[in-house]
């Protein structure tokens, strides 16, 4: 792929203002390593520019190297890695990786108990693998919403959300600070109001709204590190049954203390 990151960049923001992906932003990934997108002539849309504003600051934070830790709305733990183009998302016994080498959706099993066995046995991770992918597709979006009960959505997804309800029907739009992110809210005809906020980094720092699979949940970003370990796309295992590529890279370098994320501010507009 000769895309350089600036091509990438106008090609992600393009898909959003072109509408070439009907689940939005969580498609945008697969577009940067295509064709140039060619937006085609329509009346000007000021709720889709406005997302498209805050979609090429969430640009910037997916092609960083990052650790992050979110807490959906019922309070459970997502954390996410991301060296693109590898991903992984964790949380409570469910791990899904995205990888060009492959993807895994692991899951804790808790097998039998013998008979004669004294003690409960310890779940174990047992992992499904597919094909590896260098982006994010919607379907993939949708089966990492699926892994966490619905309650956690991919950041860039999370931003297509708001890009499908700015092209709806009687649509309203707004703006915010959440601490040093900015905000977006937007709502339209029969659709609820849904906000998203990406700080200075480009991280997604809050979603609430509805994720890929259709569940309402509110995404609040705990901390972060600016840099990730590769041993973080590789599947959990319990024996050595799990095929896995590592990635040929330099050995990761040590995770600095985590930079909490600040509280929110009462200067929501």
């Amino acid at each position: 792929m000769a895309n350089t990151p600036n091509s990438q960049k106008k090609a992600l923001v393009s898909a959003v203002l072109a509408g070439a992906l009907t689940l939005g932003f969580a498609g945008m990934m697969a577009k940067s390593c295509g064709a140039p997108v060619q937006e085609q002539a329509e009346a000007a849309n000021p709720a889709l520019e406005l997302v498209d504003s805050l979609a090429s600051r969430l640009v910037l934070g997916l092609q960083t190297d990052a650790t992050i830790q979110y807490q959906t709305a019922a309070g459970a733990g997502v954390v996410v890695s991301q060296s693109m183009p590898r991903r992984a998302y964790r949380g409570f016994g469910v791990t899904y990786i995205a990888t060009p080498d492959g993807t895994y959706l692991c899951r804790n099993v808790t097998p039998s108990p013998s008979p004669k066995a004294k003690k409960s046995p310890q779940p174990v991770p047992q992992c499904d693998e597919g094909p590896g992918a260098d982006t994010m597709s919607p379907s993939q979006a949708r089966d990492i919403s699926d892994a966490f009960g619905g309650e956690f959505m991919a950041p860039e997804a999370a931003m297509g959300r708001l890009a499908t309800i700015a092209r709806g029907e009687e649509v309203r739009t707004g703006t915010s600070k959440r601490g040093d992110a900015q905000c977006v809210s937007v709502t339209a005809r029969g659709i609820r109001t849904e906000t998203a906020c990406v700080n200075p980094a480009g991280l997604l720092a809050y979603f609430e709204g509805t994720t890929d699979a259709g569940k309402y949940t509110q995404l609040t970003l705990q901390y972060t590190t600016p840099s990730v370990s590769d041993e973080a796309f590789l599947p959990p295992t319990a024996k050595p049954a799990v095929k896995a590529t590592a990635s040929a890279r330099p050995a990761a370098k040590a995770i600095p203390s985590p930079t909490r994320a600040p509280k929110p501010s009462a200067t929501e507009k």
